[in-house]
């Protein structure tokens, strides 16, 4: 039986195209990494919606999140991997707004309160569950002293054994918020419950009759602007208006 065998010669005329080719687009890429690489730098960050950081501590969480300084290249990866677990920011949108600069939107965590332990921070939400623990003290939060608790663990409901403290601390921090004041913290004793705002601490008396007096406190505190010394509302009611304030030097 013959066989037949054939043998296919490329030839060197061929062989030079292939290598022409191959050089031309080797070059092409090497021209356009080039181009990605020198012309779309970043050299501005425009950031938005950053409450507790700021500009420059947001860019500090960018490169500990993988930030890369390249406009294009950092677009395509935060669209395949979002930065995260990035410390009281829920989540974050990065958009293109020119070869050299990008927009980062943040949304924090919304944070009621916070609670002092072993020398930190544990920020909890409206529905008190832990968000994050810190040794950063957010003046714009307030701090719940008076209260004792056993071990606070994150993604945790508050770790106060009686449910009705928890729901006071809850109802007395959302009215907080209800009635934008700036209270920089709360402190429980002896059944009572104390706000501080500036120069002046506000005596609420029973931790469960506060709804009525907290309403009042934004143009009582407007009256009492620049004062020093305790506002007395333990017997108020918006009927009586039985409230004092005494000053102190």
């Amino acid at each position: 039986m013959e066989r037949n065998d054939f043998v296919v010669i490329e030839s060197s005329k061929r062989k030079k195209k292939t290598g022409y080719i191959v050089a031309v687009v080797m070059l092409v890429i090497a021209i356009l990494l080039g181009v990605l690489l020198t012309q779309f730098k970043i050299n501005r960050i425009e950031f938005s919606g950053n409450e507790h950081y700021t500009d420059e501590e947001m860019l500090l969480e960018l490169k500990k999140a993988g930030y890369i300084d390249n406009s294009i290249l950092y677009m395509l990866k935060c669209k395949l991997r979002p930065p995260k677990d990035i410390p009281f920011v829920e989540s974050l949108d990065v958009d293109f707004v020119d070869r050299h600069a990008i927009a980062v939107s943040i949304y924090e965590k919304t944070m009621a309160g916070c609670i002092e332990n072993m020398e930190e921070y544990m920020y909890f939400d409206k529905d008190g569950i832990v968000l994050e623990s810190s040794t950063k003290r957010f003046d714009d939060v307030p701090l719940i002293n008076g209260l004792e608790f056993d071990s606070v663990v994150v993604n945790e409901k508050l770790p106060f054994k009686d449910k009705k403290t928890v729901n006071q601390i809850l109802n007395i921090t959302q009215l907080i918020r209800k009635y934008d004041l700036v209270i920089k913290s709360v402190k429980f004793a002896n059944g009572e419950v104390f706000l501080y705002h500036k120069k002046i601490e506000i005596a609420l008396g029973n931790p469960s009759t506060v709804d009525e007096k907290m309403a009042e406190l934004p143009n009582m505190l407007k009256e009492a602007s620049g004062l020093k010394g305790t506002l007395h509302m333990e017997n108020f009611s918006v009927n009586s208006g039985n409230a004092t304030f005494t000053p102190k030097k």
